[in-house]
């Protein structure tokens, strides 16, 4: 037979005690009523018996009070029983005397109101025949035999009584028992124990609401996995509350609440409950189910070029992110891999993760200030001065990503005028030569000036090139001092060649014959520098010339 269907018995059982005593008091409230009418038939005649009416006016039930029937909860809990004496002291009795025979019975008077009120109205109607009692003592005996009987009926019916009120008391016991803590969490554990789940609940949601059981998590736990195994899942949740209201970092019930709403794809769930342990112990339980947050792959920060960000993220993860300073969410931007670029001012770019079922990462916070610097000045040379003509410019120190612009007439340069690409000659004259950098941004640097005065170079006509050749010739030993014979005593002849640029040096080339005894042959080439005078030895390869200093 199973545990519930006993507790229905038993229930059934006190209903039908009940229904008895009801029954009994019934029963001998009747039998007063009849004497009560026997009495007063018989009055006129027999004056001598209204001592045995009065007799059989008494009550023969004893009380059965409410307090024996609704004991508290915490008496049950203090003792456990009841106290017999107090079902004894419940039975309260009249004494009823008859002088003859100096019996006493004492019985109880409050089952029914109405018979007690008869018994008080008849005796203080004939309270004048009691004191002629004495007269009748010829019909003394008939008396005592009537009254014994009474007695010994209403002692039997006492006796019944007491034996119910015996069973009641106890079958009530029993009952208030199971209203306890103590009852109810080992029959709870009993049955899940057994796997009776449905009968577990039962009991252990009870030990649950009273006050040894509302903060025993290990209790509730049990209640908790009795749910499980019914997939009661709305119970389950409720269970956990309750836990974690006592002791809010318990360790099984965080885990557990967080793995439900991980099956029930619960994000918003259970995004409140990670942001509810944010920095208390119990956030170190729920680290399988927070999102990792995003990786900026340049740090927030002060910057003077242009800003390159990227995010890392996570295969189960999808970022999310705003550049107005609003709160990211699913419905911002989504971060595709490529790169974020920050110009120049102060932007603000708050990022999130967000996994499969909804549940956020912190939202990651970044301020970066980009403030272009203007490119360092350029480096010209050579430094200001008067040069002869064919000095060049050259510029440097370009970043990478800018480009060199200058002007030739002391105006400020920009991006429209001539870019340096090159190394350039100075033009013969008074130059101001103004060199600027501008950047990727279109910052400027600071213009650089250069002021040159170029004079026109010397030109050198043939003779005079002749001259200087024949000078070096001499000072070298090749020729002797008139310039037209060998050391050796041979005879010179410098013969002219039209005028060419070797090595982008325009000269007059000479070709060096020597004459012995008649017979001339040429022994090489000589070139002079138009412009500068300088000596070259020139190399002739059918017309084409090469050339090295001389």
């Amino acid at each position: 037979m199973g545990i519930d269907n006993k507790d229905e018995l038993d229930d059934e059982l006190v209903k039908s005690l009940e229904r008895l005593v009801e029954e009994e008091t019934s029963v001998a409230k009747a039998f007063v009523d009849n004497q009560k009418e026997s009495s007063a038939e018989n009055t006129a005649a027999k004056d001598s018996q209204d001592t045995d009416i009065e007799m059989g006016k008494t009550k023969v039930i004893p009380k059965v009070t409410t307090d024996m029937l609704t004991k508290s909860d915490d008496d049950i809990q203090k003792t456990g029983v009841y106290n017999v004496d107090e079902v004894r002291d419940n039975i309260r009795n009249i004494p009823v005397k008859n002088s003859d025979s100096g019996v006493n019975l004492d019985v109880d008077l409050d089952v029914n109101s109405d018979v007690s009120s008869d018994i008080d109205s008849d005796s203080d109607v004939d309270s004048d025949k009691h004191a002629d009692s004495d007269k009748h003592v010829a019909g003394g005996t008939a008396s005592d035999d009537k009254k014994k009987k009474i007695i010994i009926g209403v002692s039997c019916g006492i006796a019944a009584l007491l034996v119910l009120i015996g069973i009641i008391t106890g079958v009530v016991i029993h009952n208030r028992s199971k209203e306890s803590y103590k009852y109810n969490y080992e029959k709870g554990m009993e049955c899940y124990k057994n796997n009776d789940y449905d009968s577990a609940v039962k009991y252990l949601s009870k030990a649950a609401k009273l006050n040894e059981g509302k903060k025993n998590t290990d209790l509730k736990y049990t209640l908790y996995e009795c749910y499980k195994e019914e997939n009661n899942t709305d119970k389950q949740i409720e269970t956990l509350k309750d836990i974690l209201s006592y002791d809010e970092n318990n360790q099984k019930s965080i885990q557990a609440l967080a793995s439900i709403y991980e099956q029930k794809k619960d994000g918003n769930a259970l995004n409140t409950l990670i942001k509810s342990y944010k920095n208390k112990e119990g956030y170190k339980y729920l680290s399988d189910y927070v999102v990792e947050n995003p990786k900026p792959s340049v740090e927030a920060g002060t910057y003077d070029d242009e800003v390159k960000l990227q995010f890392t993220e996570s295969s189960s993860s999808t970022i999310y992110y705003t550049q107005d300073k609003s709160e990211p969410t699913e419905k911002s931007t989504k971060y595709n891999g490529d790169t974020i670029e920050i110009k120049n001012g102060t932007t603000t770019i708050k990022a999130v993760a967000v996994n499969s079922i909804g549940v956020y990462s912190d939202v990651v916070e970044l301020q970066y200030v980009v403030d272009y610097k203007k490119p360092s000045t350029p480096t010209v040379s050579p430094e200001s001065g008067t040069y002869a003509e064919g000095q060049q410019v050259t510029i440097s120190n370009i970043p990478v990503g800018s480009k060199a612009y200058y002007t030739l007439d002391g105006s400020t340069p920009t991006a429209g005028s001539e870019e340096y690409t090159e190394p350039f000659d100075i033009p013969v004259g008074n130059n101001v030569i103004s060199v600027v950098i501008i950047d990727s941004h279109n910052q400027a640097s600071s213009v650089v000036k250069r002021n040159y005065v170029i004079n026109k170079a010397k030109t050198f006509s043939y003779n005079e090139c002749l001259e200087i050749l024949k000078n070096r010739l001499i000072a070298d030993g090749v020729l002797k001092s008139d310039g037209n014979t060998t050391s050796d005593g041979r005879k010179v002849t410098f013969v002219y060649q039209p005028k060419a640029t070797v090595n982008s040096v325009e000269m007059y080339i000479v070709r060096f014959d020597v004459t012995d005894k008649s017979k001339t042959s040429t022994e090489g080439y000589y070139g002079i520098g138009i412009k500068n005078g300088t000596c070259y030895k020139v190399t002739n390869s059918n017309g084409s010339y090469s050339s090295s200093e001389y």
